[in-house]
């Protein structure tokens, strides 16, 4: 077990995350919209043909593969920084920051180390789920304080803030993968509503993560907590 430690129960931080959220839905849901639509463009890529000409099906493929580049590009060097952004915008609405949009654009404040860091975290858990798909499911939560720790501290490089993640994760991996598990109910219902729930979900997730790692940073501010029901959730801690 690593030196840090989270002592509230995932109810506990679920409970908080709703607090937060309480007339804060409306930004919350928008940030989410946006990030949503700006990191979904390089995933749309592509296109299907058929034909008996070969100089048409070379011209398709080479398009395809024009494409896909594009669509990878754009996602390390944008939809990356964006996905940073919107775990930081949620990290500063926990600490009591107002919902700011402009957040979601933070990365590109500190353009270089946003691109190097997001690449090689996502790089380490693709090639860990090579393995199995397992071996690369626990590297991401290992890592999964990466973009948290390099907006706290600016002197972090890549590989250290990974590392250093990975170091304030050993013996917590379990209660945050229990965490997003206990919020698998909300996912079936927003699958029932054609997906359009998944937004005010994502705002409950990214807030939950934040909160953690406010807990496991040793910075979250000490309340007491309302008891009361985890309306739609599943407890799986």
């Amino acid at each position: 077990m690593s030196d840090y430690k989270v002592s509230l129960e995932n109810h506990e931080i679920r409970a908080k995350s709703r607090r937060f959220l309480t007339g804060n839905w409306g930004m919350a849901v928008l940030v989410i919209f946006v990030y949503s639509v700006i990191t979904g463009i390089g995933g749309s890529s592509g296109s299907s043909a058929s034909g008996d000409t070969g100089w048409l099906s070379g011209v398709v493929i080479g398009i395809v593969a024009v494409a896909s580049i594009l669509s990878i590009a754009y996602s390390i060097l944008i939809a990356n920084v964006i996905e940073y952004g919107s775990s930081i915008t949620f990290l500063k609405f926990v600490r009591e920051e107002k919902i700011n949009i402009e957040n979601l654009f933070s990365g590109f404040k500190d353009y270089g180390r946003v691109v190097v860091t997001i690449f090689l975290r996502n790089l380490f858990i693709f090639l860990w789920s090579l393995l199995l798909i397992v071996p690369g499911i626990i590297k991401g939560y290992s890592y999964s304080m990466t973009e948290y720790l390099i907006a706290d501290d600016s002197s972090l490089d890549s590989l250290s803030a990974i590392s250093k993640s990975k170091e304030m994760m050993i013996g917590w991996k379990g209660k945050l993968f229990l965490l997003d598990l206990s919020l698998i109910g909300w996912w079936f219902l927003c699958i029932l509503t054609c997906g359009i729930g998944f937004l005010w979900l994502g705002a409950y997730f990214k807030s939950n993560r934040a909160m953690f790692y406010q807990e496991l940073s040793g910075q979250l501010v000490e309340e007491s907590i309302a008891e009361g029901p985890d309306d739609l959730t599943i407890e799986a801690s």
